[in-house]
């Protein structure tokens, strides 16, 4: 059986993800920032969570940026930015943004369909990955 799925994440959803993150960051005593941005890598939403670096709403918004730009995580990136950096380059001209292969931009899809994608920025790399995929299966629990 096929879900049905929103157009679009939203703001209300956008907020709660990343309430999500900034909660269980908190949780384990980590300050981290989080974007959450549309199906064209436009803003929804970025946090930064009390005690997170400066530069970390940025961050995090590239890795987001670049999740839903290529529909697949940031961090997978770093094949193709390794063997072809011609190719990665020539990619990166064309976008409005300088995309990254640092870890914690994720893609949020819902069978197949790119609504938007998150990205996750101040604790180790690792981190960054487990706070975002935790957000994103908590949220596609709740979906109808």
């Amino acid at each position: 059986m096929s879900r049905t799925h929103p157009a679009s994440l939203g703001t209300a959803v956008a907020q709660a993800v990343a309430s999500e993150v900034l909660a269980s960051a908190a949780a384990r005593g980590l300050a981290v920032s989080v974007a959450v941005v549309d199906e064209r890598g436009f803003d929804l939403v970025v946090l930064r969570g009390t005690g997170a670096s400066w530069f970390t709403p940025d961050v995090a918004r590239t890795k987001a940026r670049t999740a839903a730009a290529f529909a697949r995580s940031s961090e997978s990136l770093g094949g193709m930015r390794g063997q072809y950096p011609d190719l990665f380059e020539l990619i990166a001209d064309t976008l409005p943004f300088a995309p990254t292969s640092l870890p914690g931009g994720l893609p949020v899809e819902i069978d197949g369909h790119l609504l938007g994608a998150i990205g996750v920025s101040g604790a180790p790399p690792d981190e960054d990955v487990a706070l975002g995929r935790e957000a994103l299966t908590t949220m596609l629990d709740h979906t109808p």
